[in-house]
């Protein structure tokens, strides 16, 4: 519980400085930019470099940070660190979450940046970074959640 109290400090403070240096505008759209830039790269478990690989995780944590925002690690905790949204409140840069396995153990495993028009980039297990249509029936039925990082204001 602390260390999520932690990061939604991190994240009240990044929309605090996001108002200053860029608008909301200018910075869903370099995550959506700076998310085609590692297409390509390999999936590694636990990867956070593109140099070398990035799970989904460190997919959006990566992108995010080159954006000036802060996510915590896990698709668990970036889950509960953003804000509920409804399917038609998604916008470019937001966050798209999956039950890949459709488990009732874990509520999300897998994490993508939505891109526009219904496509998200993620990193995929086996084909490495990539872009998906989030209306394909495989991930419409693995769809947990639609979220936004709280500097990017919006969402209940």
């Amino acid at each position: 519980m602390r260390r999520l109290n932690l990061w939604l400090l991190i994240g009240l403070l990044a929309g605090a400085q996001l108002a200053a240096a860029e608008t909301v505008g200018e910075v869903r759209s370099k995550i959506v930019r700076r998310a085609m830039d590692p297409l390509g790269i390999p999936y590694v478990w636990g990867g956070t470099n593109p140099n070398s690989g990035l799970d989904c995780s460190g997919f959006a944590l990566t992108i995010y940070r080159w954006a000036g925002l802060d996510l915590p690690r896990v698709s668990a905790d970036q889950f509960a660190f953003t804000r509920y949204l409804e399917p038609d409140q998604v916008r470019r840069g937001d966050l798209v979450f999956f039950n890949m396995k459709l488990s009732s153990k874990k509520k999300v495993d897998h994490v993508g940046i939505y891109l526009d028009a219904g496509y998200f980039a993620h990193a995929s297990f086996s084909r490495g970074i990539i872009i998906d249509n989030l209306n394909s029936n495989y991930y419409r039925q693995r769809l947990q959640g639609i979220r936004r990082h709280p500097a990017l204001g919006g969402g209940q």
